[in-house]
């Protein structure tokens, strides 16, 4: 066999890599980067970034506390809003809670239905007359 049977077989194995690659990609119907409100999460762009600087502004994020099977927040003024458990590997375990302190500062969120692991939580509340966001890692135990 001389060189150049064996440069066509090396093109030939190369292409149909790419080709069965390109076939995977085409075929596959999940995309994790991106999501499915994508365009209306950049129209309301500046205002949840506004809403961030509220909390920076104000110095009202959130205190977070896990005991047991309730996660504890406590606000720094009553607040009502909700809270989004959005799950670091699968979006089927995502939630949405709704918090209200009443006339206090704290709430306390079950955990009973909330599968352990890494989540990011993004509160988003209003508290007076101004809204807040803020987002957080915690890790579930």
């Amino acid at each position: 066999m001389n060189w150049g049977k064996k440069l066509v077989i090396a093109m030939a194995l190369f292409m149909s890599f790419i080709i069965a690659l390109s076939v995977k990609m085409i075929l596959s119907d999940k995309d994790d980067l991106v999501e499915k409100d994508y365009y209306e999460k950049g129209l309301s762009y500046d205002q949840d970034y506004s809403r961030k600087m509220n909390v920076e502004a104000d110095k009202a994020a959130p205190s977070i506390t896990q005991e047991g099977d309730s996660l504890n927040i406590r606000f720094s003024k009553p607040s009502t809003g909700t809270l989004k458990f959005i799950h670091s590997k699968d979006r089927k375990f995502d939630r949405l809670v709704t918090i209200n302190s009443g006339a206090g500062t704290e709430t306390a969120v079950s955990l009973k239905d909330i599968q352990r692991g890494s989540w990011r939580l993004t509160f988003e509340w209003k508290s007076g007359d101004k809204m807040y966001m803020y987002d957080k890692e915690i890790f579930i135990q």
